[in-house]
């Protein structure tokens, strides 16, 4: 069962967790392949702010709410996730096998159709669009050190400014 836990989320936390996909529902788990915190959206996943989570879930405010749960560790993986509603700023936490469910329900619900292909022409499809993508990426600027050291300053201010809203 998928609980909400009586928690606001900051206007921060989005950036603070290195989250940008911008979708209402997104998912917050301890992956301990790399040591990371990780984001599910639905729609992608990717690597998140291991600092931002770590002060979140252990930030006086939420960790009673948090602590009957396992959302992973350097030792083990998470056997709940924590669900976010960033439309209503809302929190919950459930076994990660319904959150996964949930998340996926919800993107399909924001398909527009279904696409039934044949799988050699899916495969085609598929490959073309990874080699677009690669292109677009080839197109992108190099970031420099100064623009990395920025965004990780941002985010470090960020993190800051959650806990700051979160409270003490």
């Amino acid at each position: 069962m998928i609980r909400q836990i009586p928690v606001k989320l900051p206007k921060s936390f989005e950036e603070a967790m290195g989250y940008q996909g911008g979708l209402r529902w997104v998912a917050f788990y301890w992956e301990p392949c790399g040591d990371e915190t990780v984001y599910d959206d639905g729609f992608c996943s990717g690597d998140g702010n291991w600092y931002g989570f770590i002060k979140f879930v252990d930030h006086p405010s939420v960790v009673p709410w948090l602590s009957p749960y396992d959302l992973g560790s350097s030792d083990g993986e998470a056997k709940h996730w924590l669900l976010c509603d960033l439309e209503n700023r809302e929190v919950y936490v459930g076994e990660k096998e319904e959150v996964r469910a949930f998340l996926t329900a919800e993107a399909k619900r924001r398909q527009p159709k279904e696409i039934n292909l044949e799988m050699d022409d899916a495969y085609k499809r598929f490959r073309e669009a990874i080699l677009r993508a690669e292109e677009h990426l080839k197109q992108l600027p190099t970031p420099s050190i100064q623009e990395v050291e920025e965004k990780m300053r941002r985010e470090q201010e960020a993190v800051e400014k959650m806990v700051g809203e979160l409270g003490r």
